[in-house]
């Protein structure tokens, strides 16, 4: 199965990459949360009728899809794949946070902004180098991150629902 992956991915995450169908099993189904994010948002920008709505829900899913394929197949295209999604949900979101309502900014924003600072810290402790890291742990730091992070981003798409006055 070596031969279908491209060498060099993942091995900045802790999680032991190997000689299998999914090189790091753990980051590989963990990924999978941003896609039940991204279809969650999607099921809520339909009810909720927000275009944009649509575009961040694509966006998850495509980091979820691209993310199982970094840590899971490791195809050679598998690093554009999981870094071009990273980059498109973050301009999606920073789209949605400029066109947020001011009084959301509680409800909505700091949740997801606590998830992320949790996720931040679980995404530093699961780096190969760090001293949490435990290359052959079920529990993968960077796991959490991908489940925390995924929280977030869905948490954070409430900015879309309508006005509840």
């Amino acid at each position: 199965m070596r031969w279908l992956t491209a060498s060099g991915l993942g091995h900045s995450d802790c999680e032991r990459i190997a000689d299998a169908v999914l090189a790091q099993p753990v980051l590989a189904v963990t990924s999978l949360a941003y896609v039940a994010a991204g279809v969650a948002v999607l099921w809520s920008a339909v009810r909720w009728r927000r275009p944009l709505g649509w575009t961040a829900g694509v966006v998850l899913v495509a980091v979820g899809a691209g993310s199982f394929a970094f840590h899971g197949p490791q195809p050679s295209w598998a690093k554009p794949a999981h870094d071009l999604p990273i980059i498109a949900v973050g301009v999606v979101y920073a789209v949605l946070l400029a066109r947020s309502r001011r009084p959301q900014w509680r409800s909505v924003w700091a949740p997801a902004a606590g998830l992320l600072v949790v996720g931040l810290a679980a995404y530093a402790a699961g780096r190969s180098g760090s001293p949490l890291c435990r290359p052959d742990s079920v529990w993968q730091y960077h796991g959490a991150w991908h489940v925390l992070s995924a929280a977030a981003a869905g948490w954070a798409a409430r900015a879309m629902a309508p006005d509840r006055r």
